[in-house]
Formats: C-alpha cells, sequence, structure tokens
C-alpha cells in the first residue's frame, strides 16, 4: 500500500466507513490492513466505536450523533494519510502455529472430490495443503474461525453449489484458493478435508482466541489415533516470524 493508492472509503448506512484497501487479496493488502487497525488503537478518534478488519478491508462503526458521516470520512482519509502502511510496515509480534489436522475420511468428507477436481490422488492434495505456509488473513464470520491462504493455484475451486447444514467444531475446508478453519459447529458451503483437534475459541481462556489476523500456520498430519488422543487440545507450537 502506498500513497499514491489511496483506499476507497464507502458508507454502509448511516454509521459504518468501510475503508478498502484493495480487491484483490494478498499478504501487502493484508498487511495495510492490519497496520491500520493497529494503528487506530494508538488514536483517539472522534465517534469510532469499533474496527472489524478482514482481508482486504476494514469497517468502522461510528456514533452519528457525536460524528457526521463527512467529518468521519475526512478523519479517517487524514489517519489513512498520516500512517505508514507499506508492505512490512508497523509489524506487531507474529507467530507462526503448527496445526495438526486428520484428513480424509469421516473427518474431511470432501477430499477425494477436492483430488478429483484437481486431477490428482487424495495424498497429494494432502501433502500440497500441508507444504504450504499459510497466513491468517482475517478471524471471523463465527468466533475464532480462521481464513487463511494463498494456496497453489490448482487449489482455485469453486465453492459447493449448496450449503451443507453443518460441519464439526475444527473442520478444515477449502476453497477458492484458501482454508478456512472453525472453531464451532456451522454450515458452510467450501470443501471439508480434514479436522483439527485444537480449539481455537474458548470464551473461559485468557485470550479466547489464540490465533489471530497476521499470524501464519503450517498444517501437520496427524492419524485417527493421535487426533483422539488430542481432542478438546487447547495449546499449540509455535515460533515467532
Amino acid at each position: 500500500m502506498n500513497k499514491d493508492h489511496a483506499p476507497e472509503m464507502r458508507m454502509v448506512g448511516e454509521s459504518v466507513l468501510i475503508v478498502e484497501f484493495g480487491r484483490q487479496l494478498s499478504r501487502d493488502i493484508n498487511d495495510a490492513v492490519l497496520a491500520f487497525d493497529r494503528g487506530l488503537q494508538d488514536h483517539t478518534v472522534e465517534g469510532l466505536l469499533e474496527c472489524t478488519p478482514t482481508g482486504t478491508s476494514i469497517a468502522l462503526r461510528f456514533d452519528p450523533l457525536q460524528v457526521t458521516p463527512d467529518r468521519f470520512r475526512h478523519i479517517i482519509r487524514e489517519l489513512v494519510a498520516d500512517m505508514d502502511l507499506s508492505p512490512g510496515s508497523g509489524k506487531s509480534i507474529r507467530r507462526c502455529w503448527r496445526l495438526p489436522v486428520l484428513y480424509g475420511g469421516e473427518a474431511g468428507p470432501d477430499l477425494d472430490f477436492v483430488a478429483a477436481q484437481m486431477s490428482c490422488s487424495a495424498d497429494e492434495v494432502v501433502q500440497q495443503h500441508q507444504a504450504t505456509r499459510q497466513r491468517v488473513f482475517m478471524v471471523g464470520f463465527a468466533p475464532g474461525f480462521l481464513y487463511t491462504g494463498l494456496l497453489p493455484e490448482r487449489f482455485h475451486i469453486p465453492r459447493l453449489p449448496e450449503i451443507k447444514p453443518k460441519v464439526p467444531a475444527g473442520s478444515v475446508s477449502i476453497a477458492i484458493g484458501q482454508t478456512v478453519v472453525s472453531s464451532t459447529a456451522h454450515p458452510t458451503g467450501w470443501h471439508t478435508i480434514g479436522r483439527t483437534p485444537f480449539v481455537n475459541f474458548d470464551p473461559g481462556r485468557e485470550p479466547p482466541v489464540v490465533i489471530r489476523a497476521g499470524d501464519e500456520i503450517e498444517f501437520c498430519v496427524i492419524d485417527a489415533r493421535e487426533y483422539k488422543d488430542r481432542t478438546g487440545q487447547t495449546e499449540l507450537e509455535s515460533f515467532e516470524i
């Protein structure tokens, strides 16, 4: 993100400003989003109530009784101009997490279908998926829910034509070159290829969500016995990056 390419801003309703740093998901765009989100924490912004970063944008909810939409947009535009949002700027401490996954079978009922779509074996899908260290672009949709990527081009397969009513907590699913990891049972339109015993969201833990946006994940293959032994795991091996 550089000064020659200012983010687009648009209102949603009367109290939310969307600041979009790009249309194409990438590490550089995501770095700008996260740097701006962190930068906002260092400022007292008139009327600002809540910040919700995504992979390419950030939603800013404000109180229109405290500040008009035009005034709020002006404040945010000036903050963007003053911040260094170039790649690698303002990095906070990030970690790479080694996430155990049981692939295929009941844990990953769509693995064979994905392999067919990719014209390779199920083992090759697993090997390529766990060989790619993936950025956590955002945490959202549900508590502790992770959106990670980007995967090699051959993983850019469409989502399911219909929504599955529910997949279990810990499901690891792929589509459109990304991986999603759930912490709660939920409906999905993604292809589930495995399941992790790790619980990323625990309301009784501090902090309740361990893996954060900007972190990275190395997916690691485990077998059914190890999955059973590690079910409900609340700690992960990690290192600073």
